[in-house]
């Protein structure tokens, strides 16, 4: 990220923490994993593509986004399971509309979807899968300080 510009994305893993959010579900389940992957391509997508500030990418970062966004895409799709898509393509329209409006985009931001890909992944219900990524959050978020 170029220097005087204000994060703009999580500034945790979006990866590693869908998968600790998923730590302890039944083994034999590779989804949890792919997901996991598919959302660290989101995330690299979203950074290369609004990690600038407002002034916007460079055309090199609007490439590595859109490549790592084609990325994400692809991963997801393996699943064949339109849910996985469909929380995702909300996830990616809520991000672009917070920074569209000025705002960053946070964990916050992307915890019910998080959520929600969980959930399909568990079906604990969407309580539980969002206090499994609430958690997962918080303990990397104290991991990292």
């Amino acid at each position: 990220m170029m220097e005087g510009t204000s994060r703009r994305t999580p500034g945790i893993s979006l990866e590693d923490l869908f998968l600790k959010a998923a730590a302890g579900l039944p083994e034999g389940d590779h989804r949890a994993e792919v997901v996991a992957v598919a959302l660290g391509h989101l995330q690299r997508g979203f950074d290369a593509h609004y990690g600038h500030g407002p002034g916007g990418a460079t055309d090199d970062g609007v490439l590595v986004g859109d490549n790592a966004y084609a990325l994400s895409v692809q991963t997801i799709a393996r699943l064949d399971e339109p849910r996985f898509v469909e929380v995702a393509g909300r996830m990616i329209r809520d991000g672009a509309g917070r920074i569209a409006s000025g705002e960053a985009v946070t964990v916050g931001t992307w915890t019910p979807h998080l959520a929600g890909l969980l959930d399909i992944v568990s079906g604990e219900g969407a309580r539980r899968s969002e206090e499994r990524v609430r958690l997962a959050a918080r303990e990397l978020r104290d991991g990292a300080e």
